[in-house]
């Protein structure tokens, strides 16, 4: 687990963790007498409830074309595991070795989000990521040349890696004596990247790197609301809602300047991480939002080197020092649907308009100067006392 950095000076404290997802598992390739053409795929380590892992792949397949001597072998073949041994083999019939080497280029789970064109010297996928976070499927390739002498009976080894990038976000309040009572709903990633052109390379191996993305304009706000609202404490808990968390395209990110659109009212479109929240003191009585609703609460998100294909990223919020700045898209995404009993206030800063960039909380705490007047006689009063 590796610090990525902390904005101390934010008002929130944003503590990013960075996990290295892309070990391989060295497996022992099984003996296999028969001389048809198979495979002993193995995944690098999951990234998210529903990753692909070898478990799931075995109900699932993968698809495999093959590519040698100047043309297609055979192109789009279903790939499911053999009913004894551990071996995979292609649906249909079996399939054997040619004489020349053979070139596997293979894919799975792309569901909505990846659209594959393979062929012999430009294999591809079109990525858009989906809105919908339950959407976001962890998409998997492999490539790798195979041959009869070497392979007919251990079959060719298919390293499968994750195409995307994995982000969860977290949120503590590590502030014991805090003036506050914060309660979360959910969390977004504003202005990312959401299309992009992926192109295999040579291989898949384990020492392999994926880097071929190019990258679309379009940039979109990505939200996920959690099951129920919860009360903050020194116990990180998730804001990531049942469908798991966000699934993204590899992508160096430039951060939102809160400062500068807060005082010229200029936005950069850089990337930004807003928590749906509420805040009251400790009276109960309502902070933000003034209306006892729900509001959210930004702050600028920056990730040295940007989102690297195979990575999970665990980003933690620290709400011990404030909370963050009034959001810049505070209207999307549009459609979002938060939990029972969750209502996003349309107002949240009333009577002041809401104003991008405005830290949320000041930190500076109600204080008085005190003065006491000397006391001063009046004008003298002189009262009869009446006879009886």
């Amino acid at each position: 687990m590796k610090k990525v950095t902390t904005w101390a000076a934010l008002a929130i404290a944003s503590a990013m963790a960075l996990a290295s997802c892309s070990k391989v598992t060295d497996i022992a390739e099984p003996a296999r007498e028969q001389g048809q053409i198979g495979f002993t795929p193995f995944i690098a380590n999951s990234l998210r409830a529903a990753e692909m892992d070898i478990a799931t792949l075995k109900g699932t397949g993968f698809t495999v074309s093959a590519y040698g001597n100047g043309a297609a072998y055979f192109e789009g073949k279903t790939v499911m595991p053999e009913t004894t041994g551990d071996l995979w083999a292609p649906q249909g019939g079996d399939i054997p070795w040619p004489s020349f080497e053979l070139d596997f280029i293979a894919y799975a789970n792309l569901g909505e989000y990846a659209t594959a064109t393979i062929a012999e010297n430009s294999s591809k996928l079109a990525l858009t990521t989906p809105t919908e976070v339950a959407k976001q499927v962890d998409v998997i390739v492999a490539r790798a040349k195979g041959n009869g002498a070497d392979h007919a009976t251990t079959g060719v080894p298919l390293n499968f890696k994750h195409v995307l990038s994995q982000i969860e976000v977290k949120a503590v309040n590590s502030n014991a004596n805090s003036d506050y009572k914060i309660k979360v709903a959910g969390v977004k990633i504003g202005r990312i990247v959401k299309k992009a052109t992926f192109a295999y390379p040579a291989d898949t191996k384990s020492s392999t790197t994926l880097s071929g993305y190019t990258l679309g304009t379009e940039k979109e706000t990505f939200a996920d609301a959690m099951t129920e609202a919860k009360e903050l404490s020194a116990t990180a808990v998730s804001l990531m809602g049942k469908d798991g968390n966000f699934m993204l395209i590899p992508q160096t990110m430039t951060k939102w300047d809160a400062t500068t659109h807060q005082g010229s009212g200029t936005d950069n479109n850089g990337v930004y991480l807003s928590v749906l929240l509420n805040i009251t003191n400790k009276e109960g009585v309502a902070i933000y939002p003034t209306d006892g609703k729900y509001a959210w609460a930004a702050t600028p998100l920056e990730i040295a080197g940007g989102l690297v294909a195979g990575k999970k990223y665990v980003i933690t919020l620290d709400f011990k020092d404030g909370a963050g700045y009034q959001d810049p898209e505070a209207n999307k995404p549009a459609g979002f649907t938060t939990a029972t009993g969750v209502e996003i206030s349309s107002d949240p800063v009333k009577p002041a308009m809401p104003k991008p960039g405005t830290p949320i909380l000041t930190n500076q705490h109600i204080k008085f100067t005190v003065q006491i007047e000397d006391w001063q006689d009046s004008d003298a009063n002189t009262i009869n006392m009446p006879n009886a």
